[in-house]
């Protein structure tokens, strides 16, 4: 997450899609606030608004600041990639010990549909609009961007902040341009369905196309 006083806005980082350039490309610009923040970088927007009221400081409210009231902005990513992604991950940084009993991505995505516990607890596994539904079961965001549209949509942020936005590519897997489809069977492509059915109904995406359906691409406001 970032949060910024200075723009006014708070930054949900979705992990897989794209968050850790977002962020970075966020953190050149003046105003971010970092003692506000959890200790997790993926805090979701209600846990982060639920949080608020014992993180600020008796200046804080002196100041009349307010950050639960703040433009909110995050980006998504086509499902079925981002998954293979979370698997090249595991792979290659091992931070969690079960994986080496991880025998292919098949067996990952089956662990996943298990509710094999490790697997749950991953940041991840979650659907991507839990990060921003609101206290009140809503998806309200002022900005949403895609991860297949990274480039235009973090230039649109930038013009909607009045700031310029560069994007640094970070946190890329080996072979993280690799057709993800090529990791799929029937099997494994309709358990991610089932397993992220919100994100594929609002977001517009479908496993054989690689771009969404449908952009949102700029402001989010309906029920869950």
């Amino acid at each position: 997450m970032v949060i910024n006083t200075v723009y006014r806005f708070v930054f949900i980082h979705v992990p897989k899609a794209a968050g850790t350039s977002v962020a970075a490309a966020l953190a050149g610009i003046d105003g971010n606030h970092t003692g506000w923040l959890a200790h997790t970088k993926h805090e979701t927007l209600a846990e982060f608004r639920q949080a608020l009221a014992g993180r600020l400081s008796s200046q804080d409210r002196a100041l009349g600041l307010d950050p639960s009231a703040y433009w909110c902005c995050a980006f998504v990513r086509h499902p079925w990639d981002r998954l293979a992604s979370l698997y090249r991950y595991l792979l290659e940084k091992r931070p969690r010990a079960e994986i080496d009993r991880v025998t292919s991505f098949k067996h990952f995505i089956m662990l996943a549909g298990e509710q094999e516990r490790w697997v749950k607890e991953l940041h991840s596994m979650r659907q991507q609009v839990e990060y921003f539904t609101t206290p009140h079961g809503m998806l309200d965001l002022d900005y949403l961007g895609h991860y297949e549209h990274l480039a235009d949509d973090l230039q649109n942020l930038g013009r909607r902040l009045g700031c310029v936005l560069s994007i640094p590519h970070l946190n890329r897997s080996a072979n993280s341009d690799e057709d993800y489809r090529r990791l799929y069977d029937e099997e494994t492509t309709d358990a991610v369905r089932t397993m992220f059915a919100d994100d594929i109904r609002h977001f517009g995406y479908d496993f054989e196309v690689k771009t969404p359906l449908h952009r949102v691409s700029g402001p989010l406001s309906r029920p869950r």
